[in-house]
């Protein structure tokens, strides 16, 4: 039986079952995504059908835009956040399909689902099909939320089978952390770290500052932080920056390198190119060059 995703606001970090059910749909529209860093043992497979931001599961920082669609294992640490670069009112719409891959092992035991479990329960990472393949599929997840009974399950399984076509185009999202074994007190710190540096990139952040949050000394927190993420908090906060600037950029919002750098938290232009050919692997003039050959 599919039942629709009863309102709930999830915990921090670990989103609690809901029901009985073997899939639930949750449909979102606002100015905003969810807030919160978290995970929950379900699948979760989510289009977005507006709205323009970053990507983060578990170390890894991506840009993610309309109609494309994440494809995000059981207990994988994630979180959507919206690119306020953008009119601050511009509206979110995403629609995500969750589903227990325990509760599901019957159902996808028979001869004919034997491809699409193979997709799911073989995945070795989380994946992203990008907006050419996704656009195919955005009017399936559009009626997920507005069917019901074995319309709903039809729905689904053309989702499956269309993912299941694809495979060969979606992209692999490897956060680097082989194993995640987060005691929920260690999520809620994370998430409090995480919300801080998305909503304080711009400004000049301290270790003190940031450890006092989550009531830890410096070094304490240093050490919990790169013990759970794999890298430094210096280096988590100058990919966030580095991933606005490049959104700053790509979208043409600013008039000069030099001005994205200091719009995202960078005191000089010269620190800001050392940093973004760290995380980028290229300068900025070469990465706009890149974008325009691209187009």
């Amino acid at each position: 039986m599919i039942k629709s995703l009863d309102y709930r606001k999830p915990i921090e970090f670990t989103v609690p079952a809901h029901g009985d059910g073997a899939f639930y749909v949750m449909e979102d529209v606002g100015q905003d995504f969810y807030g919160y860093y978290h995970r929950h043992r379900e699948f979760q497979i989510t289009y977005i059908v507006e709205g323009d931001g970053s990507f983060m599961l578990g170390n890894l920082l991506r840009p993610c835009s309309a109609n494309q669609i994440f494809l995000i294992k059981p207990n994988d640490p994630h979180l959507f956040y919206k690119d306020e670069s953008k009119d601050e009112n511009a509206k979110i719409h995403v629609v995500h399909l969750f589903f227990s891959l325990e509760k599901l092992a019957p159902f996808f035991d028979m001869a004919e689902l034997q491809s699409i479990r193979s997709l799911f329960y073989n995945i070795p990472s989380s994946k992203l099909l990008p907006a050419e393949q996704a656009l195919a599929v955005k009017a399936l997840f559009l009626r997920l939320d507005r069917e019901g009974g074995v319309e709903k399950l039809t729905c689904v399984l053309e989702i499956f089978d269309y993912l299941r076509q694809q495979e060969n185009q979606l992209i692999s999202l490897y956060s680097g952390l082989h194993k995640v074994d987060f005691h929920d007190a260690d999520g809620l710190r994370i998430n409090t770290v995480v919300k801080y540096a998305i909503e304080h990139y711009k400004k000049n952040i301290s270790i003190e500052e940031v450890s006092s949050l989550v009531h830890m000394t410096p070094t304490a927190f240093c050490k919990f932080f790169k013990k759970r993420t794999k890298k430094t908090f210096v280096s988590f906060l100058n990919e966030i920056r580095i991933e606005k600037a490049c959104q700053l950029l790509v979208n043409k919002r600013v008039e000069s390198i030099a001005e994205a750098a200091y719009q995202c938290g960078f005191n000089t232009a010269v620190h800001f190119n050392r940093v973004f050919r760290t995380v980028m692997h290229v300068s900025p003039t070469t990465f706009l060059a890149q974008r325009a050959v691209g187009k």
